[in-house]
């Protein structure tokens, strides 16, 4: 009898790509609109939602996708869903509000996660992030030290999709 050998087909993916977290109170097309004024990045929403599927419900979350000043590809997700398709509707009601879910619970207090290639540009990307008004906060990390394997995992194919 053959002996079955597992293979992880990820393990020769680069996924320590580097994540700069922005806290703003702003829309996500007003930020990518800002970004792209501001930085370049030519930020574009993608014309379908990422869908996440989870305990039978599927969440909504926006994603653009643009480029650096260099030409490197990145991507802005949003880490707040937009909305949600349950599989049982249970009704309208005036005092209900939309359910909300994180994408990235990990990281829940970020609004939006920008996705780049080239970790020079997303460290002074934070450090300009930091002086403006637009935003209240950001930080740069790599994805890998921060997040769980599934959330990496998550963020790298939604990158790639």
């Amino acid at each position: 009898m053959a002996k079955v050998q597992h293979i992880d087909a990820l393990k020769r993916i680069k996924m320590n790509f580097s994540t700069v977290g922005i806290r703003t109170p702003l829309k996500d097309y007003e930020l990518a609109y800002w970004m792209n004024v501001q930085y370049g990045m030519q930020l574009v929403c993608r014309p379908e939602a990422v869908d996440e599927w989870d305990q039978g419900t599927v969440w909504e979350y926006n994603v653009y996708d643009g480029k650096d000043p260099n030409g490197e590809p990145l991507c802005m997700i949003m880490n707040l869903s937009i909305g949600a398709q349950e599989k049982e509707s249970t009704g309208w009601s005036l005092f209900k509000s939309a359910p909300e879910k994180h994408l990235l619970p990990t990281v829940k207090h970020w609004d939006y996660l920008l996705i780049v290639e080239n970790s020079d540009f997303a460290f002074d990307l934070e450090s300009a992030l930091k002086k403006n008004e637009k935003i209240t906060t950001a930080q740069y990390f790599e994805a890998h030290t921060q997040l769980t394997q599934r959330e990496t995992h998550l963020l790298y194919e939604i990158r790639n999709a």
